[in-house]
Formats: structure tokens, C-alpha cells, sequence
């Protein structure tokens, strides 16, 4: 009697320490409350947890994307080893190891992204001055200049890279080093300087598929490198890259700009007087302009052919 009354003690102590609860099917649960705690667990799932709380607080950046699964990756390994000499549970160790391996996988493709491109010293000029501040990636810069698409040819002092009215304006070159000059009809209309393009103004004005001349000759002063693209695979890149057409289409914007400003001293009124082409009574007016003498008119004239171009 003693036996059965001690086990109906146990039976309402276990009943009074059971809570009602409601699963998600609308059946009463109950929920046991647990009557003693157990020690803390093992140093490694300590570890792993910390490595966890603390990836998941990494900011929301490519910097912050390796830093989370590279703490996931050591966190899973430490769970690996938790579950295999601990726990001692395979169900468990497979799991982690299995997220280890994928968070390993990812950081290893972000560690490669995100890889520094180096160029040779003159390119590397070329990026930081040009295409750095339009914040263009070095991997989009590094396919730009890549054989595929572009080439990197020399000049020698005195080489002609387009003749007037012989050379075709299918190309597109920026030149990297030295110095060259643009003359029409022999006369001297500017010069042309590293991190400048040779033929913006040909370029722009000439689509794809038309056959067109060179309006100005432009020749080497100094050894030259410059970066050349055909028209054809050029276009086609920038088809793809829409970001890459509107960072190229603000830079012709810009050397044309500065093309034109170079022969300011060029254009002159009847009085003599260097005329500022950034009035835009002077731009419209320009094509009317009539030099008094022959050396105002040469200048005139040089001016003429090279906005001609540009058009």
C-alpha cells in the first residue's frame, strides 16, 4: 500500500509540473518543465556559438560577406569536432561538416573576387587617373585592355597613325605614352598627351559600318604606346557592359571638350582678338567668321576642318 500511495505521489507531482501548451494543429501539448539543469556543455560548443553571434553581426558589404562565412566556416568546424569527440553523435558531425565545406567554398570565391588586379605600371596610370574615379572594377578595366578585345602598339617619332582622307576611322586609340600632333592640310592644330585618345572626334562622329576618312593626320613627335580598339569589338563589348558605354561616353565627351579648347588661340575675330568658343554666341557664330588676313585665315581655316570632323 505504501508502494502504490508513494507511486500516486510521483504521478501528481509530474501532473502539477506539466504546462498546457497549443501546437499549431489546435491539440493540447504539454510541455514538461525541467526539474534540474544540467551542467554547462563543452568548451568547443561554447566556441562555436560565440563564432556564430559574431558572424552574424557583419556589416552588409563584400568585406562583410567574407567576414560572416569565414567565422561560419571555423564555427562548423568547431561544431565538427564538438559532435565527433564529444557528443558523439555522426548525424550531427555530418551536418556540420557538411556546412563547413560549403562555407569554406564560398570564401575561397570571395577571397578570388576580390583579389587585387595589378597592371603593368603604364596601364596602372592609366586606370587610376581615368576609370578609378568613375569607379569602374579593375576586373571590367582589366577586360577592357585584354587581347580579346584591345592591343597595346608603339609609334616610332615621325609614324603616322592616320593620314587625311587615307586612313579609315574603324579604331579608337588612347594614348599611354609620348606625344603626338595633329595636322591638317600640313598646318599644325594641336597636340595630343598622355591619357588622351588619339581620334575621339573621328570616332564619335563616324557610326559603325560607314566607311569614313580621316579629316586630320595625326603623327608621332615622340616614341609612342597607345591602346588601340577596333571599332567592331569595342562596340560589342560595350554593348554588354552598359556601365562600362556610359563611363566611355562621358570620357570622348571630355577629350573632345578639351580638343576643342586646345585650339582656342586658333579662332580670331577681324580685330584680331582670340575669340572664347565656351560663349555659345561664339559657337554659333563661328562658322561665319571670316578672317581679315591670310594668317588669321590659316587658323581659321585649321579650325574649320577639325570642328568638321568632330560634327
Amino acid at each position: 500500500m505504501e508502494f502504490n500511495s508513494s507511486g500516486s505521489d510521483s504521478e501528481a507531482l509530474a501532473s502539477a509540473l506539466r504546462a498546457p501548451t497549443f501546437s499549431l494543429l489546435g491539440k493540447s501539448d504539454q510541455l514538461l518543465i525541467c526539474q534540474s539543469w544540467k551542467e554547462p556543455q563543452h568548451i568547443l560548443f561554447q566556441l562555436a556559438n560565440l563564432f556564430f553571434v559574431s558572424g552574424f553581426m557583419a556589416p552588409n558589404n563584400k568585406y562583410g560577406g567574407l567576414f560572416l562565412h569565414t567565422l561560419l566556416m571555423v564555427a562548423f568546424l568547431i561544431t565538427t569536432a564538438w559532435a565527433w569527440n564529444v557528443l558523439c553523435a555522426p548525424d550531427l558531425f555530418f551536418y556540420s561538416f557538411a556546412a563547413m565545406i560549403i562555407n569554406m567554398a564560398q570564401t575561397i570565391y570571395l577571397l578570388f573576387t576580390l583579389r587585387q588586379v595589378k597592371f603593368p605600371g603604364e596601364l596602372e596610370d592609366i586606370y587610376e587617373v581615368l576609370f578609378a574615379p568613375m569607379r569602374v572594377p579593375r576586373m571590367l578595366f582589366k577586360r577592357l585592355v585584354s587581347l580579346e578585345y584591345a592591343q597595346i602598339l608603339n609609334l616610332h617619332a615621325g609614324e603616322a597613325y592616320a593620314m587625311q582622307n587615307l586612313t579609315r576611322t574603324d579604331r579608337l586609340a588612347l594614348l599611354v605614352a609620348g606625344k603626338a600632333s595633329v595636322l591638317s592640310d600640313h598646318h599644325f592644330l594641336h597636340h595630343i598627351h598622355p591619357r588622351e585618345f588619339l581620334d575621339s572626334p573621328e570616332f564619335e562622329s563616324t557610326r559603325s559600318g560607314k566607311e569614313d576618312k580621316y579629316k586630320v593626320t595625326i603623327i608621332a613627335v615622340t616614341p609612342c604606346r597607345y591602346i588601340l580598339w577596333q571599332r567592331q569589338n569595342l562596340e560589342y563589348l560595350l554593348v554588354k557592359e552598359n556601365f562600362l558605354a556610359a563611363v566611355f561616353a562621358l570620357l570622348l565627351e571630355r577629350d573632345i571638350t578639351s580638343k576643342l579648347y586646345a585650339m582656342n588661340d586658333k579662332i580670331v575675330t577681324e580685330k584680331g582678338e582670340n575669340l572664347d568658343i565656351r560663349l555659345p554666341s561664339v559657337t554659333g557664330s563661328m562658322t561665319y567668321q571670316v578672317p581679315p588676313d591670310n594668317n588669321e585665315k590659316e587658323g581659321f581655316m585649321e579650325k574649320q576642318n577639325r570642328s568638321q570632323s568632330i560634327k
